[in-house]
């Protein structure tokens, strides 16, 4: 009997250690209060008033199974704190603002921030982001989703959330979207057919409902792969694509397609070519959605490598304008993002030197002179708080600096 208290005593202790050995190891740490937002905190009306910045990270869908994923919306304010509002996961998702209003999405609902907080729960959960933005004319956001293909077996389906603080409402687009971009009345879309290797320009409108209008065929050569490496981007008179396609593991070759907005009729540009190199994957811009912008009639495209190359839509002239201060040549990202706006890009930093680890940089696009650069506080501690998911930056939104 002795022997078998003791045995039992030992099972018993041997519990407890194992116990606590887990809670150690596995139970996530939770995050500081004071790095979380609450509902409350974001409905306030002056919630806005000193924020710089938004970042939106999220864990990935497969992630989600369990229902356990998660997103944050990081609010970034003029003296560089970080404060995070947790939500639904919802890989590669993204924000909108305009004026003094934020459109945040995750995977079951949408909401308004700013001069009046609104929630929209939706009906039909998503798990995959393709673009967010704000449709000047019709005074509505929207969000687009890849969201696979459909039950009944007729195709791909790509989901769209729109709408204002009065209601939202939810159809389709029947396509795979490659890549896509907002002009103040309508949303561009480069859809794919990847059977056939083809890409199709296509508008999306919206007003009571949503209707899809074809463009052009891009006249893409039929024995080469593209990847889209930027948004849809255009002027008033002609859309830009960029497309990329490698030769082989070494060497790529990245085109610039401008087409007639009235004509219709296409040119096809040699942008930038990428030879001996040891590792392509580092040249791939760090978000495709933020990779390209137009300003003063020319177009601004930044990869993977910190190399800002613009092409004169005049001129027709293509250049390296500028790279980025201490640029990282590997393909290791740490949530570093990069966003145009007016006559600046934005980039967001990492560095293991710094004591915030993160800082978020302004570039003068005219110069390519650092103007400024803010370190962030909060932000890597928020990032390293829960680590039974990994979560990953999707979307980099700066707010009116004046």
């Amino acid at each position: 009997m002795k022997k078998n208290i003791v045995s039992l005593i030992g099972i018993i202790g041997l519990g407890v250690i194992v116990y606590f050995a887990y809670t150690f190891f596995f139970t996530p740490t939770q995050a500081n209060s004071s790095l979380l937002l609450s509902k409350a905190d974001i409905e306030k009306e002056n919630f806005l008033h000193n924020k710089k910045a938004i970042l939106y990270l999220s864990t990935t869908a497969d992630q989600d199974i369990d229902g356990e994923g998660f997103s944050y919306a990081v609010f970034i304010n003029k003296s560089g704190k970080a404060q995070a509002l947790k939500m639904e996961g919802l890989e590669l998702g993204s924000t909108a603002v305009y004026d003094n209003n934020v459109f945040l999405e995750e995977k079951d609902m949408v909401r308004l921030v700013g001069e009046e907080y609104k929630e929209f729960p939706m009906k039909t959960d998503q798990y995959t982001g393709e673009r967010s933005g704000y449709i000047q004319e019709e005074e509505i956001f929207f969000s687009i989703y890849n969201s696979g293909f459909a039950q009944d077996g007729k195709g791909y389906r790509s989901d769209v959330r729109f709408g204002n603080e009065k209601n939202f409402q939810t159809d389709k687009i029947p396509f795979y979207i490659a890549a896509s971009g907002v002009e103040s009345d309508k949303v561009n879309i480069l859809t794919q057919d990847v059977d056939k290797n083809e890409f199709y320009l296509k508008e999306v409108t919206f007003d009571t409902s949503l209707e899809v209008k074809h463009l052009s065929k891009v006249d893409t050569p039929k024995d080469e792969f593209f990847n889209a490496l930027a948004p849809v981007l255009s002027d008033q008179t002609y859309y830009y694509l960029i497309l990329s396609s490698a030769i082989d593991d070494f060497n790529e070759k990245t085109s610039l397609y401008r087409i007639n907005k009235d004509t219709l009729q296409q040119e096809t540009y040699d942008f930038i070519e990428y030879k001996n190199m040891k590792d392509l994957v580092a040249t791939i811009p760090y978000n495709f959605k933020n990779s390209a912008y137009i300003y003063n009639d020319f177009l601004y495209f930044i990869n993977g490598l910190g190399e800002v190359y613009t092409f004169d839509t005049n001129t027709e002239d293509i250049q390296l304008k500028f790279s980025l201060e201490d640029a990282s040549e590997s393909k290791i990202r740490n949530n570093e993002e990069t966003y145009f706006k007016d006559g600046s890009l934005f980039v967001l930093r990492y560095s293991e030197d710094k004591k915030e680890k993160y800082y978020l940089e302004e570039y003068d696009l005219t110069n390519g002179n650092r103007v400024s650069s803010l370190d962030i506080t909060g932000l890597s501690e928020l990032l390293t708080n829960d680590q039974r998911k990994s979560i990953y930056s999707y979307d980099l939104k700066v707010f009116d600096t004046q």
